[in-house]
């Protein structure tokens, strides 16, 4: 009896080994007629998709240009349908925006007018139909380009003030703001000229800390002269001057 008992129990444990290992299997099987999870090229597609901007930076309510090509083997790829995806600067996740059919040359482009900085892909995918399992139409994905950014300016500030020092110097300070917070690390130029002049010369630069603060020495004069800083811009805010300081 115990033994009878042992090999009933053998058995059981085998049935329910065998019982999992089908239901893996089936689940395995299920998840791979279903659409790609990941966005990742198929190896053996042939297929590639480049894509550029016509403006790096534009200002608010502009519009800028997205194109791209798309390319089979080497060859130009004519008439297959390319998708344009937009993620907002700060967003996780990009959503489609828009579509084109490529043309002769393999070329497609979207005119775009971001509210704010958006990362921009261009995704093309090869139509398919999952036989027996579903007769629904679906797609793998063929290629998908780099991301490409287009940077919706920003205005900023420039702050100046002045503080007499012992040695017969001036401290020159300021403080670079834009999009409500300080911008770190942005190059600020002191620029200099005599009063009644209309013209600034640059005389120093240097990067604002982290907390946008810049300050510069110069050496009183015994003829006034006039100073100011400023921000040249950069590619995601427009560029400013503070106000005039005079010293000596």
């Amino acid at each position: 009896m115990t033994s009878s008992r042992l090999r009933s129990v053998g058995l059981t444990r085998v049935g329910s080994v065998a019982v999992l290992a089908m239901t893996a299997s089936a689940g395995v099987g299920l998840a791979a007629a279903g659409p790609a999870a990941a966005d990742v090229p198929v190896p053996s597609s042939g297929y590639s998709l480049s894509i550029a901007v016509a403006q790096q930076s534009i200002n608010p309510g502009a519009s800028d240009t997205v194109s791209g090509v798309l390319t089979h083997g080497g060859a130009a790829a004519a008439g297959d349908t390319v998708y344009l995806r937009a993620r907002p600067n700060g967003k996780r996740h990009g959503h489609r925006v828009g579509s084109m059919t490529t043309g002769n040359d393999g070329s497609v482009s979207f005119t775009v007018t971001p509210a704010s900085t958006t990362h921009y892909r261009l995704v093309f995918r090869i139509p398919s139909v999952t036989p027996v399992v579903s007769p629904t139409p679906s797609s793998v994905l063929g290629a998908r380009s780099k991301a490409a950014t287009v940077h919706v300016l920003r205005d900023s500030s420039l702050s100046i003030r002045t503080r007499a020092r012992k040695n017969g110097h001036e401290r020159i300070m300021g403080q670079l703001r834009g999009g409500g917070h300080a911008l770190a690390h942005r190059t600020i130029a002191l620029q200099e000229r005599a009063v009644g002049s209309t013209t600034w010369t640059t005389v120093k630069s240097r990067h604002a800390n982290r907390h946008g603060m810049v300050n510069y020495s110069v050496a009183a004069s015994s003829v006034p002269e006039e100073f100011q800083l400023a921000f040249a811009g950069g590619p995601n805010f427009n560029g400013c001057q503070s106000g005039v300081v005079t010293v000596g």
